[in-house]
């Protein structure tokens, strides 16, 4: 499978391969990045992936879908917002503006760390909205694009689950 990702204004070219005797069902593939090959296993987890390198690294992706093919991606020392194949669901290539409201997921349970906007707030694109501490680490949820704050729905303190919304943004 190839496909395009864009991520922050970067398109990346990707092929996923799988690998080993299960063929399409085996948890090995060959991911190829703009020419760069790797061999990873693949493991789903209750937020989104774990990838597991044979150097024995690994790396916890939680994953959100904000629309069609596009993508909230918190890595542990990054947040991405990511668009696969942009050109298929009809966003633009390169800087593309999301429209209409936006509503920002909680991408795994935890508890609201700070709430750093009010509804009426105008807000840049990739402006923290809210801080979520969860298994001991705080995420920085942004902004996918400027507009006004439309509706904050939690409270700092709060518990969340995976998928509550936290914040509209128009």
């Amino acid at each position: 499978m190839t496909f395009e990702i864009d991520i922050n204004g970067r398109v990346k070219k990707v092929s996923v391969e799988p690998l080993g005797a299960n063929g399409p069902s085996s948890d090995r593939v060959r991911v190829i990045v703009d020419g760069q090959a790797r061999e990873v296993r693949v493991a789903s987890t209750e937020l989104g992936l774990a990838l597991l390198f044979d150097d024995g690294r690994s790396v916890d992706a939680a994953l959100t879908e904000r629309a069609a093919g596009e993508w909230f991606v918190q890595l542990p020392k990054v947040d991405i917002s990511a668009s696969v194949n942009g050109r298929r669901f009809g966003h633009g290539r390169r800087g593309a503006a999301v429209k209409g409201d936006q509503r920002v997921l909680a991408p795994m349970p935890g508890r609201i760390v700070r709430v750093l906007v009010r509804a009426g707030d105008a807000v840049a694109a990739g402006q923290p909205l809210v801080v979520v501490e969860a298994m001991k680490m705080e995420n920085e949820l942004k902004s996918p694009r400027a507009g006004r704050v439309k509706e904050v729905s939690v409270s700092e303190g709060a518990s969340i689950e995976a998928g509550r919304l936290l914040v509209v943004v128009e």
